[in-house]
């Protein structure tokens, strides 16, 4: 068995800590909460009391970011939140571009979107590339980064597997417009390329160092 860990949870101005994940996971599901995990009671609850941050870059990362092409949109998507398939484009400074793409009423609070139930990481991933690149369209920009693989090599080219796509209609309409889209973008010159998760200014805050 792991070590035991306690999870300190901040849901609007209420805190708690828990003593299992179990319990901070149905906590958290479908509200915007803060939480993190740790070794002691003590330090879940000194967390809490310091208004419960999540880390800063560190320096190294803050310089990789600071090299990154500020000309550029960048795109990641996450379920570490407790709230499903999180969606997420900025710019190079980590502010929230969706607005430009979807209603205010679709938004979290923090300019992320929320995709319904059912929705795979990978479908998130594939929908934050689609929106990334009408984003980029819309700002007159050549250069589109993100982390997933299997979406920048495959999926947004319209290339994926039958089995995959077999019985999900919705994931099949959806490369089907990446695709177009895509080639759209790259006809206008624009670029769609590869960043580390860990360095991504779109990243959600869910990947550990």
């Amino acid at each position: 068995m792991g070590k035991k860990k306690f999870y300190g949870c901040l849901i609007g101005d209420k805190s708690r800590v828990y003593s299992s994940w179990q319990e901070c996971k149905a906590a958290v599901k479908g509200v915007s909460a803060r939480y993190r995990g740790f070794p002691t009671r003590t330090e879940a609850e000194a967390w809490l009391k310091s208004g419960a941050p999540y880390r800063r870059p560190a320096k190294r990362k803050r310089s990789m970011r600071e090299q990154l092409p500020e000309d550029a949109v960048y795109f990641d998507a996450g379920t570490g939140g407790g709230l499903g398939v999180e969606v997420n484009v900025t710019d190079r400074e980590g502010t929230p571009l969706l607005h430009l793409a979807l209603p205010e009423g679709k938004l979290t609070e923090r300019g992320t979107s929320v995709l319904p139930e059912g929705r795979t990481n990978n479908y998130g991933e594939l929908f934050a590339c689609l929106m990334a690149m009408r984003i980029a369209g819309k700002l007159g920009l050549k250069k589109i980064f993100g982390d997933s693989r299997l979406v920048l090599d495959y999926w947004s080219k319209g290339s994926a597997k039958v089995k995959t796509l077999q019985g999900n209609h919705d994931l099949a309409k959806l490369v089907r417009m990446a695709a177009v889209e895509r080639k759209e973008y790259e006809n206008g010159g624009g670029m769609l390329l590869h960043v580390k998760g860990s360095v991504n200014p779109a990243d959600l805050g869910y990947h550990r160092d």
